[in-house]
């Protein structure tokens, strides 16, 4: 392993208390949503504003992250994960930290969505050297496209496509798409599916799925205007080869404005 992602893990904390201390109006609406559970949306901070999220899931798997935005069109993040964080024995660090940049090119209005290009070497669970990928690949580069409904209360589709950079053993382009209900005021649904066309071949030695996509659900709750907590029920086709089950895990969102 990488001696310097633990520095950052540091870092990031630090950087996390002092964002936590700062003062600032949270501004409307600066809780759109940024990614629905694995998927990125059209979303993006708002000029000043910034986001610190945490993750737990499966094998007291730990990921954390700070987000900032840019003139209301960019937004860059950080990330950095570790599994076996909680129990006994070494804890497994990532050997490299994720970054994201994305950028909104047009505007959502009443005709049309809104459209982001981004790149996110983030993925999910652990970082296989020898493989040079995450268990779940990163997006790599993507484009996505959201739009928003009023329905029940807020109804909103996402789609995208994504070339991963993790293309040791195979590669090309994927598609992902979901969706967000809200049911009542500060509570939504979530539905996300990962197609994983380039982590699919049945040929290729040490493969990691069955080739059925990744289909994740999830809960949102909504505190106030600026804290946002998120229930995830993962891989329901039990896509993941070497484990079989569903993938529960918990995410925590604070987003302020300096």
């Amino acid at each position: 392993m990488l001696k310097y992602p633990a520095s950052l893990f540091r870092l990031m904390i630090l950087a996390a208390a002092v964002c936590c201390t700062a003062t600032g109006v949270c501004r409307s609406q600066i809780l759109e949503d940024i990614r629905l559970v694995d998927s990125p949306t059209a979303g993006i901070l708002p000029h000043g504003g910034y986001l610190i999220h945490g993750s737990i899931g499966p094998e007291s798997s730990i990921l954390a992250g700070l987000g900032v935005g840019f003139f209301d069109r960019v937004m860059l993040g950080a990330s950095f994960g570790m599994q076996k964080f909680i129990g006994r024995g070494d804890i497994d660090v990532n050997d490299r930290p994720g970054f994201e940049i994305r950028v909104r090119l047009i505007e959502e209005n009443a005709a049309g969505p809104a459209l982001a290009l981004g790149i996110d070497t983030q993925g999910e669970d652990a970082y296989l050297e020898d493989a040079q990928r995450y268990d779940r690949k990163s997006k790599g580069a993507y484009a996505v496209v959201s739009k928003n409904y009023r329905l029940i209360e807020d109804f909103s589709i996402h789609g995208g496509v994504n070339y991963s950079f993790e293309v040791k053993d195979e590669q090309g382009v994927n598609a992902f798409g979901g969706l967000a209900l809200e049911i009542v005021k500060g509570f939504s649904m979530l539905l996300d599916y990962n197609a994983a066309l380039d982590d699919n071949d049945a040929g290729v030695a040490g493969r990691r799925t069955r080739g059925r996509g990744y289909l994740d659900s999830g809960l949102r709750f909504d505190y106030r205007d600026n804290l946002r907590f998120k229930v995830f029920f993962k891989d329901l086709l039990d896509n993941y080869l070497p484990v079989s089950g569903v993938d529960r895990s918990i995410e925590i969102f604070y987003v302020s404005s300096f």
